[in-house]
């Protein structure tokens, strides 16, 4: 049976990406900032999928000591992994270029950027024949609003770190893709009116948003053997939003300079 990490796995999308690989068959590990949560969507996981072993760790996507401790936990219960999948991230909302601190900038980048690295690096060695590397991204990797540059950059740098990853990894049979995810409901669209919903569907060329189970489609599809040529790319998941994403006003700046009113709506 195969086995698969995928970390921020409590709640939203990581926990969509759980569930998804385990009613497939995979084993699956489910870490949190917070050990009693993952413990708990672990329990949680296996009382829906018996037939599968899970695992709950708690890690500090930031820390590199938590992240391999975390793999070390998995190396005692499996041995082995077959799919890692970096789903946890710092939003960085209202950071802007005159903003931020140097501290709020090394905690999204330790978050975002130098913790998703390690924590590669870590599953790349428990994969011993072949495997697979999904980072969750998104579709600010490609596309700036304000309030937002330094969750864009390291969101760029995820697509950087997966075509290196593809070239190196590749000849050892494993793969490495990002998901560029965007207009996803979350539970932060629970205070939205039906008014706010439909508004914030209009802005979406595919005229819904998109699920959780949406991306968690697209990160099996790429950890499973049809993608067995697939590798180095960013998928869009995004409802479309990401080939317009917000039409340019050169007062925006002065009206909304952290993006507060677009976030917050």
């Amino acid at each position: 049976m195969k086995t698969m990490f995928v970390t921020g796995a409590t709640k939203n999308t990581g926990w969509a990406i759980a569930r998804r690989f385990a009613a497939q068959g995979w084993n699956a590990v489910l870490s949190s900032r917070n050990a009693t949560s993952a413990a708990e969507a672990a329990a949680k996981l296996k009382a829906e999928f018996p037939q599968v072993e899970t695992l709950g760790v708690g890690m500090d996507p930031a820390k590199v000591e938590d992240i391999r401790a975390a793999f070390a936990e998995i190396k005692a219960k499996f041995g082995g992994l077959d799919a890692f999948v970096n789903c946890a991230a710092d939003l960085g909302v209202g950071l802007s270029v005159l903003s931020t601190k140097p501290e709020e900038y090394d905690a999204l980048m330790a978050a975002n950027v130098r913790g998703p690295f390690f924590a590669v690096q870590e599953a790349v060695k428990l994969m011993k024949d072949g495997g697979s590397v999904t980072v969750i991204s998104s579709c600010h990797a490609l596309r700036s609003v304000p309030g937002r540059i330094c969750y864009t950059m390291s969101k760029a740098a995820l697509g950087g770190m997966v075509r290196s990853l593809a070239v190196e990894l590749g000849p050892l049979g494993i793969r490495a893709n990002a998901v560029l995810a965007g207009a996803i409901r979350t539970d932060r669209w629970d205070g939205l009116t039906p008014e706010q919903v439909q508004e914030r569907r209009g802005r979406y060329p595919a005229g819904r948003e998109s699920s959780p189970d949406d991306i968690a489609a697209a990160v099996a599809f790429l950890a499973s053997d049809e993608a067995r040529t697939v590798t180095g790319i960013e998928m869009p998941v995004d409802s479309g939003i990401g080939v317009c994403l917000l039409q340019y006003n050169k007062n925006w700046i002065q009206n909304d300079p952290y993006n507060v009113k677009y976030w917050e709506k």
